[in-house]
């Protein structure tokens, strides 16, 4: 169970990263997507570029925690994504512990768990744990 610090600096962490994802793919893409609409572009060329930015996204949030096992919004709070054995988060496990958030109903049941200060599916399925540095 974390601590009420923990859980705070968790949503925290989470809410800088969805940002920041947004601003990096959303803002192009608005801006790609206006620009084709103006010049007369074809909806399909428009959504290709939203397709384009969803699966950048995805791939992203699932990645998110592998290099060095911390996200920007966890390393900008001093947060720390590791095995039982104290090892760093990695890729593969990355993969692992994010796929429930983009899951749609499991995304639910993880914001619950991580609200009431509970372990993710996703960190019991990959073995990890956040921890404070």
């Amino acid at each position: 169970m974390d601590s009420s610090q923990t859980t705070l600096l968790r949503i925290a962490a989470f809410l800088i990263d969805a940002l920041s994802i947004a601003v990096i793919l959303v803002l192009p893409g608005s801006i790609a997507s206006y620009a084709m609409a103006w010049i007369g572009g074809s909806v399909n060329a428009i959504q290709l570029v939203w397709y384009v930015a969803l699966g950048i996204m995805i791939v992203v949030m699932l990645l998110r925690d592998g290099y060095r096992g911390r996200s920007p919004g966890k390393r900008l709070l001093g947060l720390r994504i590791v095995t039982p054995r104290s090892d760093r988060c990695g890729y593969g496990r990355s993969i692992v512990r994010n796929l429930p958030l983009i899951i749609p109903v499991w995304n639910l049941i993880e914001v619950f768990l991580v609200v009431a200060g509970k372990r993710r599916t996703g960190d019991r399925i990959a073995g990890t744990h956040v921890t404070e540095e």
